[in-house]
């Protein structure tokens, strides 16, 4: 019953909230004896504006605190909280990316990341490095990259 009644006040509650709350998780285990990622300590900093938030489906979040040169140039964590369900994932979940990008040479690529439900459970986790991609500068994830590289956050 008290499942069914947290369930309930979730689904009635804002993006903003969801968000709020995916943040106040203090650290959550990883499946499997991976590394914690999810962790809420840092400086963690909104790229995009309600309006794109509502729009793109979830909140995307970079801890300041992290960004420190490193791997191909620059390492930070990156959360993204959905902000409506998905047939994988309720809303609320949050997904938490170590990441390196080489901002000269446009190539970015996620070292672990770690999917985090509403109510702090851990539900995925990668089980290595990704590949390196080409950055796509005027997508989503490049206004992003071009954040942790420039510093300016998008409009």
């Amino acid at each position: 019953m008290r499942l069914a009644a947290s369930r309930l006040a979730a689904s009635r509650a804002s993006p903003l909230a969801l968000a709020a709350a995916a943040f106040a998780l203090a650290l959550v285990p990883a499946p499997g004896g991976a590394q914690v990622l999810a962790t809420t300590a840092g400086k963690w900093v909104r790229i995009f504006v309600l309006d794109v938030e509502r729009t793109i489906g979830r909140s995307v979040r970079v801890d300041a605190a992290s960004v420190a040169p490193g791997g191909l140039g620059v390492n930070f964590r990156q959360a993204e909280v959905m902000n409506r369900a998905s047939r994988a994932y309720p809303r609320g979940t949050t997904r938490f990316s170590a990441r390196s990008v080489d901002c000269a040479g446009s190539r970015v690529v996620t070292t672990q990341w770690q999917v985090v439900g509403p109510d702090g459970t851990a539900l995925a986790a990668s089980p290595g490095p990704g590949a390196v991609t080409r950055v796509q500068w005027e997508s989503e994830d490049g206004k992003a990259l071009r954040y942790v590289c420039t510093g300016i956050l998008p409009r």
